[in-house]
């Protein structure tokens, strides 16, 4: 099949005809979200497409359904209930009929196509000039967006032109409450649903112009509304509301060659936000609001939202069109998934589909979320707030694991509570611990937000810490070392393994974040370290024993090749011969082997050991991390869409700026060009914020490892330039690197220190400049 691809355009991603087979993944492509509700780029008009051709999708972040999950064998601590992010009423449908023929891609011809994804503007255009069968000629467009200046609304605005005739042109505006999720399409081995309804009707009617609807979950008993209302210069002509859906209709008298318009304002919300009884008059409120505003209003709010994010978080590169749109596309979409209420988090997926049911991992702490901090701090710091809001089910967590003291949070989840069903590529990953850990020291480091330590980020350091001092041992046949047992390093591919290097080296930091955070929140606020080392009843044999840790912490090393192995067992295990996999089987090998073969083998699904090491390379040398990435380069089979940005920074730092291209190439195009074909169940976020680290902390060499803010920037040999943004302790600074020469510009009135190839910088007022030659 042919591949779809788009033009390459600077802040447009662009389908220029429409074909059947390309639709399920351009349904991820012009996905809308703010963080709060998203969409699918479906078509306004609808299609009665199969479950292999596309997928509509609605939804709240955050809201989900749950089911019984069944086990063969259950075992004590395994998840009895799931979350499955719930796809929910569907509200955009909008028929269109002229002089009683109906709009309709399939018939008749389209005479002219295009759909845009104008990332600058945060909004979604297509336009059609459609002929009729019986001839009639008309053009259309429409116009989407999901509201950045208001969380609970997406407004369409549609505007038809007759272009050889006059008439009737007639808008019937749909419900489509009786949806389903498609579980055995988007997340083919999850055998506990939600399959078929899982919304049970409370109230469906309408009202004047209005469209509303409440519905219940079957299992999790949470409720929705959300609703409709159409603003047009048409009159009513026909309404009616069934047991699951519903539709109004409008004509219109349409002159040859003038254009009407019909708009639409849609509103969600859940009991979530508010105590259900005020859910259906919220929308009702809402969607009057709306109405007033109409969609032009809308669309002005929606660019200054999106001014505002690209004056930070843009990257220009001079010097590759493809990468530049390819970055700006993976930097749009995570903006737009990410939660921002301090409630929720951000999927795997975003808000784009049902890939992974719409679960949290550790993608948004260390993939996602890095971006934020050096770009929008608030955003970030929201994200971190779901996970201390959460920090009781946490707690709750890691007693169920035998942990009577700290707080072990769950691989995947919605609500807070572990939803991983199979334990050893679940919730043996505890490096998930040390993962927000890290997130939290991150963005403490980078902002200084010292109330916030105060406040929330120490408690949540003190609790994850606590885990690992529990969870390993001083054993005697390692030297009387500290060593971590029966887990599971990112490396999917070697599970339930004793001593993996990431997880040793993560949990380590981790407890060295937590005593740091302890020593500074007493110089900062003693009366609040005291509450709080009661309220945790911590006491300093605790503390004694954390030390002892950090200074024993075991790590596995191969004296002949002095590396360091993943975990104990890597180096002993079947080295992995390619070739007796065949091509189709490679990239999917827990569909197609047993895990026990999979586990057996010398090789790693991705970045591990080689992603601990990027993040603390303040404790490697120079050659030992070259030596590293020599061998895990040789085992390493990139099987995940985490992977390849990160050896690619990794590659910058050591100097094989080749393979950094090679690998940034790779990581910035990912889903703009489907390469790992299944993009379809949504966007690759963690990969997607990958590639603004390739270019920041690998081409430009950012690092705060060291406790202050170093650059060792380069420019790869196929640019001209490139330059970005970063926010540090509250001042706002652009580095611009051009051949020769790197330009830091400070962008308002707060100074900033930092290093540049080791020379101490300091900029004091907004506008100062300095240029340092490279």
């Amino acid at each position: 099949m042919e591949k779809n691809t788009y033009p390459v355009e600077e802040w447009k991603v662009t389908e220029e005809k429409f074909v059947k087979d390309w639709n399920y993944r351009n349904e991820t492509t012009f996905a809308l979200s703010n963080g709060y509700i998203g969409t699918r780029g479906t078509f306004d008009e609808g299609y009665p497409f199969t479950v292999d051709e596309g997928l509509e999708g609605n939804f709240i972040n955050g809201f989900y359904e749950s089911e019984h999950i069944r086990y063969g064998e259950w075992n004590f601590g395994f998840p009895e209930t799931s979350q499955s992010l719930l796809n929910l009423p569907n509200l955009k449908k909008t028929t269109i009929e002229v002089n009683g023929e109906m709009f309709d891609l399939k018939a008749g011809e389209i005479v002219e196509y295009s759909r845009s994804l104008l990332m600058n503007e945060g909004i979604v255009v297509r336009n059609v000039v459609w002929k009729s069968p019986k001839g009639k000629e008309v053009k259309a467009t429409f116009k989407r967006l999901v509201s950045l200046a208001d969380k609970n609304i997406m407004a369409i605005q549609i505007k038809i032109t007759p272009i050889n005739f006059e008439g009737t042109v007639k808008f019937s505006s749909y419900v489509e409450a009786g949806v389903e999720n498609h579980t055995r399409k988007t997340n083919p081995l999850v055998d506990y649903g939600p399959f078929g309804k899982h919304l049970v009707v409370e109230e469906l009617k309408s009202d004047e112009d209005y469209i509303l609807y409440q519905g219940e979950t079957k299992n999790s008993k949470l409720s929705m509304a959300c609703g409709s209302v159409v603003v047009t210069d048409g009159h009513m002509t026909e309404c009616v509301i069934g047991e699951e859906d519903g539709h109004t209709s409008y004509e219109v008298y349409a002159e040859e060659g003038k254009e009407v318009t019909f708009e639409k304002m849609i509103a969600y919300t859940s009991e979530l936000d508010m105590p259900k009884e005020e859910i259906l008059p919220f929308i009702r409120a809402k969607l009057s609001e709306a109405k007033v505003l109409g969609y032009d209003k809308y669309e002005a709010l929606q660019k200054e939202k999106m001014d505002e994010f690209w004056s930070k978080a843009d990257i220009k590169i001079e010097g590759d069109e493809e990468l530049q749109q390819g970055i700006r596309f993976n930097l749009f979409h995570i903006m737009q998934s990410a939660g921002r209420d301090g409630r929720t988090g951000m999927g795997a997926k975003g808000l784009s589909g049902e890939g992974y049911e719409g679960h949290y991992f550790w993608d948004t702490e260390m993939y996602v979320l890095p971006v934020f901090v050096y770009t929008d701090s608030e955003l970030a710091k929201q994200l971190l707030n779901y996970r201390y809001d959460t920090l009781d089910d946490a707690r709750d967590r890691a007693k169920v694991l035998g942990h009577m003291k700290g707080a072990l949070y769950p691989w995947r989840t919605i609500n807070g509570k572990e939803a991983s069903t199979y334990f050893p590529l679940g919730t043996a990953q505890y490096h998930i611990n040390a993962d927000i850990a890290y997130a939290f020291k991150l963005y403490l480091d980078i902002t200084g937000d010292d109330q916030y330590l105060i406040d929330r980020a120490a408690e949540v350091l003190v609790e994850t810490a606590r885990v690992w001092a529990d969870v390993g041992c001083f054993a005697e046949c390692k030297d009387n070392k500290y060593c971590i047992c029966s887990v599971t390093g990112p490396d999917e591919y070697n599970a339930i393994v004793d001593n993996n290097f990431y997880t040793n080296l993560m949990a380590r930091e981790n407890i060295r974040s937590a005593m740091w955070a302890l020593d500074r929140m007493k110089s900062l606020d003693e009366d609040a370290y005291n509450k709080l080392v009661e309220k945790l009843e911590l006491e300093d044999e605790e503390l004694e024993y954390w030390e002892r840790i950090i200074n024993n912490m075991y790590f596995p090393f191969d004296e002949k090749l002095q590396i360091y192995p993943q975990d104990d067992g890597f180096m002993m295990r079947k080295p992995w011969d390619e070739s007796k996999i065949p091509e189709e089987k490679r990239h999917l090998l827990y569909e197609n082997y047993h895990p026990l073969f999979v586990y057996r083998q010398k090789m790693s699904k991705q970045a591990d050991a080689i992603l601990g090491m990027l993040l603390h390379s303040n404790f490697f040398t120079e050659e030992e991390l070259k030596r590293n990435y020599d061998f895990y380069q040789t085992v390493t089979l990139h099987h995940s869409s985490l992977s390849t940005c990160i050896f690619g920074i990794l590659a910058s730092q050591i100097g094989y700026d080749e393979e950094a291209y090679k690998y940034f190439s790779q990581s910035a195009r990912m889903d703009l060009d489907d390469m790992h074909d299944n993009f379809y169940a949504g966007i690759h976020a963690a990969n997607m914020a990958g590639t603004w680290q390739g270019i920041v902390f690998g081409f430009a060499g950012v690092r705060s490892n060291t406790g202050e803010l170093t650059i060792h920037p380069k420019l790869p040999e196929q640019w001209k330039s490139y330059e970005f943004c970063v926010e540090y302790h509250g001042s706002d600074m652009r580095i611009k690197i051009e051949q020769g020469k790197v330009t830091y510009k400070l962008l308002n009135q707060v100074p900033i220190t930092f290093k540049s190839n080791h020379e101490p910088i300091t900029l004091n007022k907004e506008g100062e400049e300095y240029v340092q030659e490279i």
